[in-house]
């Protein structure tokens, strides 16, 4: 799925306020869904590994992962169990 800048694509890096986004694309398999190819400003921009990511389209959430990588995250449910979660956190 592409992520265009028509969606208003906005990218959060752990708590911090979302910023916008050129555009993104999500990968859905059985196993599990990752989010790479994150463009800003016309380039690839570049995660901190280890981080929780939030994609949003205009007011709404599609994408919550972890960065694996400087360019590619993976899906909550893929890598975490409910016991790794803080207290009510909730996937």
């Amino acid at each position: 799925m592409i992520i265009d800048e028509s969606r208003e694509p906005r990218l959060q890096i752990d708590e911090a306020e979302p910023f916008r986004i050129d555009g993104a694309r999500v990968i859905r398999d059985i196993e599990r869904s990752t989010l790479t190819d994150i463009r800003r400003d016309g380039a690839p921009f570049e995660l901190p590994v280890g981080a929780r990511v939030t994609l949003w389209a205009g007011p709404n959430v599609i994408f919550v992962g972890k960065a694996v990588d400087e360019h590619n995250v993976l899906d909550l449910l893929s890598t975490e169990s409910d016991d790794d979660l803080a207290g009510d956190e909730i996937i």
